[in-house]
Order: structure tokens, then C-alpha cells, then sequence
């Protein structure tokens, strides 16, 4: 009995051993014929035809050859999607066939593909018609590369692009966890700059959505803070100075709520902390002059130091001058109406009386 059970495990190893080489065998002539497709131009067929000999194959060297393969047909018929799934598959079961670098760069390159609107058909068959595709994969692939290399050269790039696509679908706090990673990690790329401003006013928005303990106004105060001391001469310093100011005016309205609550409450020196934080910490906000004023009430030994800045003087004054007035009524212009005229077409029924002067007059001039 003994010596018919071994005989029966020898003949099964050899059954298995015998099947798997007519697989592995399958298998290579398969590839063969996708390799024959591919030569021939048809790489839609090769595509299909790489996938079933890896399918087919026991040999983990075949099927690493066949997903290979696949990358390259897929590629050339502009199936990306298709293309990253096969890169995935030979860095997740083959990573000792798979040159990890190219390929990974590869990923970034189908993701920046996608963020710029490459989409695959829907079906190949109807691939002629622009609007049928498939679904956007852009976030699943830029994550799916930056888990394989967090510090690639195109790194900061698709953090940026994750922080574009969560801003978009109202995932702010997720945005923002995508920019802080830009600002931390890559000081020196070349999408730090914009990724500083990006996150600045992001905190501004959840800050002015509800920011209970401080944290985002003052987070963004010190983006804002960080950008002017990089980059001085950014042509984004304005706008800069106008962020910087409103953070300073948040923070000091919340600064001047906690203050109101503890006066109401009887808590005068609490009220009183507050309310000369906002006169130390932030003269230039809007609270500060009002904050001065409660403060002189509250404690009547309090002196006001040196008189506060104006905050109608924080930013330049912009003058508003009228556009002049035409010398007649114009009915049409050129260009318009399919552009039959090409000189203005004015309204001569309008009394000459009631018509506005030739020219308008200067400032301080009374044009009769």
C-alpha cells in the first residue's frame, strides 16, 4: 500500500511538472504571435494577445516578459490606463524583473497625461467618437506613483496636481494636507513658490468657515510671513500684504469675541488680556483702535501708548476717474451685426441739445 501512494504522488508531481511546461510552452507561442502583431502595427491585438500568454503562463519569467510587452502595445495604442495597470502589476508581483526608476517615471508621465484631459475610450470599437471615455484616473495614479517614489524629480508637481483635483471636489483639508507636503518637503523646487500661496489661502478659507483654537489664521499668517521673507520681490507681494492684513484682522476679531464673552461673563481681567493682546500683537487691524477704547474703559490705570496706524491708510489708495463720454449716441459698432459695418452707426434722431459734450471734462472743469 505504502509503495502505491508514492507512485501515486510521483505521478501526479510529474502531471503537474508535464502541465505546466505545456502551459509555459502555450504560453511562448502566444507571445510569439503578440510579438508578430506588434511588428505588424497591429498593437491593439498584441495588447490582447500579451495579456492572455501571461495569463497562461506558470513561469514567472514569461509572464514579466508578457506584461512587459503589454506596457509597450498598450503605449503605442494610447490606452494608458490599460499601460499604468500593467507598470502596477509587474512592480507588485515581478519587481525582479522590472527597472524600477523608468517605470515609476512612467506612472508620473500617465498621470500628468490625465490631469490634462487624456482620457481612454470607452470602447475601442467606438474610439472615433471624442465624448465616450472612460473615467478619470489622474488621483489614482499620482497616488499610486507617490507611494512608490515619495522624492522623484515629478513629486511636487503631482502633489500639486492632487491638491488642484481635492480643492476642485470641495476636499479642502485634504488640499491643503497636499500642499504642506509641497511646502515641507521640496524647498527648492519650482512649484514651491506657488504652492505657499495656494495653502495660504486655504487656511484662510477653513479660518473663516470656523477656526476654533487659532490654528489655521495663525498657521497662514506664518506661510504668509515665510513667503516674504523668500521671495521678496515676488510680483505676488500685494497680494501678499493683502492676505497678511485680513489674517491679522480674523485673528484679532477672534481675539476680540473672546474678549466680549469674559467682560459679559464678569471676568474683566480675562476681557482685559485679550483685548491688549489685540493692541500689542495687532495695531494694524481693524479691532485695534475699538480694542483701545474698551481697554481705557475697563481699566482706568491703562495708558495707550503711541497713536495706533489708521487702517484706511494699510493699502494704497486706487483714484476712480469716469471713462469719457462718446460725442454722439452710437447705435452700432463695428464688428457687430455679422460685421456689415464698418464704420459706428450713430443715432441722428437724438436731439443735438440733449447730446453729451465732445470730450469729458477735466477734473474740477464744468463742460457746457
Amino acid at each position: 500500500m505504502r509503495g502505491t501512494g508514492l507512485l501515486i504522488i510521483a505521478w501526479l508531481v510529474c502531471a503537474a511538472a508535464s502541465a505546466a511546461f505545456a502551459d509555459d510552452a502555450e504560453a511562448s507561442k502566444l507571445y510569439d504571435e503578440g510579438r508578430q502583431d506588434y511588428l505588424d502595427g497591429s498593437y491593439y491585438s498584441a495588447g490582447k494577445v500579451f495579456a492572455e500568454a501571461e495569463k497562461r503562463a506558470d513561469s514567472n519569467a514569461i509572464k514579466a516578459n508578457s506584461l512587459l510587452a503589454q506596457i509597450g502595445a498598450w503605449r503605442m495604442c494610447e490606452l494608458y490606463y490599460r499601460e499604468f495597470k500593467a507598470i502596477e502589476k509587474l512592480l507588485t508581483l515581478y519587481p525582479e524583473y522590472a527597472d524600477f526608476g523608468p517605470l515609476v517615471d512612467r506612472e508620473f508621465e500617465i498621470g500628468e497625461l490625465y490631469a490634462v484631459g487624456k482620457r481612454e475610450p470607452a470602447f475601442w470599437a467606438l474610439r472615433f467618437i471624442p465624448w465616450l471615455v472612460d473615467e478619470d484616473h489622474t488621483e489614482e495614479i499620482f497616488k499610486r506613483a507617490l507611494d512608490r517614489a515619495p522624492f522623484s524629480k515629478f513629486s511636487a508637481k503631482a502633489h500639486l496636481r492632487l491638491a488642484y483635483i481635492c480643492d476642485r471636489s470641495g476636499r479642502v483639508k485634504e488640499s491643503i494636507a497636499q500642499l504642506r507636503e509641497i511646502v515641507r518637503d521640496y524647498p527648492n523646487c519650482e512649484q514651491h513658490k506657488l504652492a505657499m500661496l495656494a495653502l495660504a489661502e486655504g487656511l484662510l478659507e477653513l479660518s473663516r468657515r470656523g477656526d476654533g483654537d487659532g490654528s489655521y489664521i495663525r498657521e497662514a499668517a506664518d506661510v504668509l510671513g515665510r513667503f516674504n521673507a523668500l521671495y521678496p520681490d515676488a510680483e505676488e507681494k500685494e497680494w501678499v500684504k493683502r492676505r497678511l492684513l485680513e489674517a491679522k484682522d480674523i485673528q484679532a476679531k477672534r481675539l476680540y469675541d473672546m474678549a466680549e464673552f469674559y467682560r459679559k461673563s464678569g471676568r474683566q481681567e480675562a476681557a482685559e488680556r485679550y483685548l491688549a493682546r489685540i493692541v500689542s500683537e495687532l495695531p494694524e487691524s481693524t479691532y485695534a483702535a475699538q480694542s483701545e477704547e474698551e481697554l481705557v474703559d475697563l481699566d482706568k490705570s491703562y495708558m495707550p501708548g503711541d497713536f495706533l496706524p489708521d487702517p484706511e491708510n494699510r493699502l494704497p489708495q486706487i483714484k476712480a476717474y469716469s471713462l469719457p463720454t462718446e460725442a454722439r449716441y452710437i447705435m452700432i459698432s463695428p464688428g457687430v451685426g455679422d460685421h456689415h459695418f464698418l464704420t459706428p452707426v450713430y443715432d441722428l434722431k437724438r436731439d443735438a441739445a440733449t447730446e453729451p459734450p465732445a470730450s469729458a471734462p477735466e477734473p474740477g472743469e464744468v463742460k457746457k
